[in-house]
């Protein structure tokens, strides 16, 4: 192996182990984890806002709406574990309410529910009935989107 191939090997693996030391430290800081918690909402709402769009009529990008749905359904597989005790208000700004930790087995239930609608969404988008498509977009976002934000998010 040649010195320089060494050398980047080292660096990579001094990088990797800093990037995995610094990861597990912060992993269990509840600042770190209602920032995560908040970079993923803004990803599923800006997958919502697109799929909205081509809904709407708006754009006619229907090609991406399956993109859009799997990474919404990838995205709420995680969902319940980003709200583990203290990563409420208590660890930042945070529009999640008391209600998350007070209630955990409805907000589970509220969860799942979103992780049902946007399986169908993924579903629907295989077929291409943009009709149907469209109106499973407004039912995850009435009732899977919404079965949180109703109740464990304050109204804006």
């Amino acid at each position: 192996m040649s010195r320089l191939r060494r050398g980047w090997l080292i660096a990579g693996m001094l990088a990797g182990a800093a990037m995995t030391a610094t990861a597990a430290g912060a992993a269990d800081e509840p600042a770190a984890v209602l920032k995560y918690r908040q970079n993923t909402m803004d990803a599923l709402g800006g997958h919502m806002g697109a799929l909205a769009a081509v809904a709407k009529g708006d754009v006619t990008f229907t090609d991406d709406v399956a993109v859009n749905a799997e990474a919404i359904h990838g995205l709420s597989q995680n969902l319940a574990r980003l709200f583990p005790a203290g990563s409420g208000k208590d660890a930042g700004k945070s529009a999640s309410l008391p209600a998350i930790w007070e209630k955990p087995a409805e907000f589970e239930q509220a969860v799942k529910v979103f992780q049902e609608q946007s399986a169908k969404l993924v579903e629907v988008a295989k077929g291409g009935d943009q009709a149907a498509i469209a109106a499973q977009i407004g039912a995850l976002g009435k009732d899977g989107c919404g079965g949180c934000h109703q109740n464990f998010r304050e109204k804006s």
